[in-house]
């Protein structure tokens, strides 16, 4: 039987796993997406107090193992992360507790507009497309094409206006249609690099294009 391939998500996830590799993998994880915690105290109730909340979570949650929290109900990282900040800022702030008397859910992952969770969901997106922007900068680099990406990394999310290729062809002495085909294939690679790194935070693939279809959502209202 084939072996599912280990992440960071299934690595937190499986109890079996010794401690220390879990809690290893939660610390790298939650300081990778710390923006997004910060982000989502930011528009909660203690705005002021973001920077110091966001540094209290993270303490407590590798002092408590919240890790070992994790369980079937929450399909992905993003998921799981957003019902612990949940949690948390209800026993900080008596408004939010009053809401989750009212509403009796606090695993409620409704996003409406300037909510502390769309707020968390356009930081993650960005820590994600930092993440694979990253892993694709490295890539080319070992591919000895380090000037061809920092070429093209302008256009990764949006094409080139017009004549803005062909001028950078004839700057580098270049067919236009060979800076296309290139261009081309690094959009499809960052794409690819986007989906890999979501892969290492959610091992359902429903979930997975759930999370991508919210995080390309909140991407598209920060335009």
């Amino acid at each position: 039987m084939a072996a599912f391939p280990t992440t960071r998500w299934s690595l937190i996830r499986a109890s079996q796993q010794p401690p220390r590799d879990a809690a290893a993998a939660w610390s790298a994880l939650v300081q990778d997406y710390r923006p997004a915690i910060v982000a989502y105290f930011r528009r909660g109730t203690l705005a002021r107090e973001a920077e110091d909340l966001a540094q209290e979570f993270l303490l407590a949650s590798m002092q408590d193992g919240w890790w070992a929290r994790a369980d079937s109900e929450f399909g992905s990282f993003r998921r799981f992360l957003l019902a612990l900040l949940k949690r948390f800022l209800a026993n900080r702030s008596s408004a939010a507790q009053h809401r989750l008397e009212q509403t009796g859910d606090i695993d409620d992952l409704r996003i409406s507009a300037d909510s502390p969770e769309a707020e968390f969901d356009l930081q993650f997106a960005l820590c994600l497309t930092r993440s694979a922007f990253d892993a694709l900068q490295q890539r080319y680099a070992a591919e000895g094409k380090t000037e061809l990406f920092q070429n093209l990394q302008a256009w990764l999310g949006e094409p080139p206006a017009h004549g803005e290729l062909a001028a950078l062809a004839a700057r580098l002495a270049v067919a236009p249609n060979t800076l296309a085909v290139q261009l081309k294939r690094l959009r499809q690679r960052f794409r690819q690099a986007i989906e890999a790194a979501l892969a290492e935070l959610c091992e359902d693939r429903t979930q997975r294009d759930a999370d991508l279809t919210a995080l390309r959502q909140a991407l598209a209202g920060r335009r």
